[in-house]
């Protein structure tokens, strides 16, 4: 299954534009990023699926459909992309949480085999400098979901209901494997955005600018205002920001690093 996909049927009717890939966060879908529809007319969004989940939930009873690493997770979309013409038309991936991590792999993938232009926009999510520090992926069920909805207190109803618990919270476990067994291939990938909300606990804000080491363009960190999960629906301020990077504009210097 291509895990690498239009976001909408409106993206799939629409030509041209900069193709911009979205990559959720851990247990989490492309359908994080519907909102964004119709917000950056200049581009054509496309969505990231990671196995066990959404179009590709029947790979939830294959042996490790996550395969063995984030790492490895990265270069199989690397492949989505190329197949797909993608990856020489300059693309901007887009990364929240676990998802920038696979974001920026994904292009360290693309820019090993040659592909030039891409931008990188990694969203609530500390440098890959050091590891994790966790490992919740070997710990109990009700350790597991604390952390999850401690993360993000709107799933906590989810949890409650058995038989949601029992499709999601596998597949949510494996996503913790893959985050907290990282192992960071440390390459230099041409231009990383960093952008985080100003009242996410889960992020260093002392930390946040060592991406700059993992880009060929230095950039101030942007902050819009939020939590973790501060992109998500009805917000705005992150797809806002993508579309002056694909206008060519540099969004630090547009809105002074910060967003309101």
């Amino acid at each position: 299954m291509n895990a690498v996909a239009p976001l909408s049927d409106a993206e799939t009717s629409r030509g041209g534009g900069v193709p911009v890939v979205l990559f959720p966060h851990a247990g989490g879908s492309p359908r994080f990023f519907l909102h964004w529809t119709g917000v950056i007319p200049e581009a054509r969004l496309f969505g990231v699926t990671y196995p066990g989940r959404d179009t590709r939930l029947h790979e939830r009873h294959r042996d490790n459909p996550h395969g063995d690493s984030l790492v490895g997770l990265a270069r199989s979309v690397a492949d989505d992309l190329a197949a797909a013409g993608l990856a020489e038309a300059a693309p901007v991936l887009v990364g929240h949480s676990m998802g920038a991590l696979v974001a920026y792999e994904t292009a360290a993938a693309l820019a090993a085999r040659g592909a030039r232009g891409m931008r990188v926009v990694v969203s609530g999510q500390n440098p890959p400098s050091h590891g994790v520090g966790t490992a919740l992926h070997r710990d109990t069920d009700e350790t597991l979901i604390a952390d999850i909805v401690r993360q993000n207190p709107a799933s906590a109803d989810l949890w409650q209901v058995p038989e949601l618990r029992d499709m999601f919270l596998p597949v949510v476990r494996e996503d913790y494997r893959l985050l907290e067994t990282y192992a960071c291939t440390g390459a230099v990938v041409p231009d990383i955005h960093v952008v985080f909300g100003d009242r996410d606990d889960e992020v260093d804000p002392v930390r946040i600018g060592e991406w700059n080491s993992f880009s060929a363009e230095r950039r101030a960190p942007v902050r819009c205002a939020g939590g973790h999960f501060y992109p998500q629906a009805p917000d705005t301020q992150l797809p806002e920001l993508i579309r002056t990077i694909c206008a060519g504009a540099d969004a630090c210097a547009a809105h002074g690093g910060v967003r309101r």
